[in-house]
């Protein structure tokens, strides 16, 4: 049993719903991928804040060791001891390497749901190809909608990581 098509199969109608808002296709399209890509940013924002929250004490605790090791290596060179600060420093670079790695993978936890929304418009979509308004020798005068929905969703993401930052400031008020 496959869960993923009875998945996409399960939420077609939910995510056709924007497409056939308006009578004309071409709108219809442009808002139901710009909400598709809306609902994948969130999903995806949802699930690393959950991510970053679950591991908040790993991440503080590795950032910690981080600021330690460079402080005790700092010192270190500061006394002179040249062995104890290539030694400390060691350290310090293993957990900025942790600690770098972890919140890499935290932060991949947000784009779990971009193939979910490719594979939903494989089923809808696959047969239709968009018109693309330059003429590049490597495009035949076309682009699929893998092509669109990765621009509009990084679109997206630039926009909702603008309006979050704009929440944020405006709370510090």
């Amino acid at each position: 049993m496959d869960i993923i098509p009875k998945l996409l199969e399960a939420a077609d109608s939910f995510l056709m719903a924007p497409y056939r808002l308006f009578g004309n296709p071409v709108i219809g399209w442009w808002l139901g991928i710009f909400v598709l890509a809306m609902w994948t940013t969130l999903l995806g924002q949802l699930t690393m804040a959950l991510v970053f929250r679950v591991n908040r004490k790993a991440v503080k605790e590795t950032v910690e060791q981080v600021s330690n090791h460079h402080h005790q290596s700092m010192n270190a060179l500061r006394s002179g001891n040249k062995p104890a600060y290539k030694a400390i420093n060691k350290l310090a670079n293993e957990a900025y390497g942790k600690t770098f790695f972890l919140q890499v993978a935290m932060a991949s936890s947000s784009l779990w749901p971009v193939p979910l929304a490719l594979a939903w418009l494989e089923i809808r979509f696959s047969s239709v190809d968009f018109p693309f308004p330059l003429n590049l020798p490597f495009l035949d005068g076309t682009v699929s909608f893998v092509f669109i929905f990765i621009l509009v969703y990084i679109f997206t993401r630039i926009m909702f990581n603008g309006l979050k930052g704009w929440l944020h400031r405006g709370k510090g008020k």
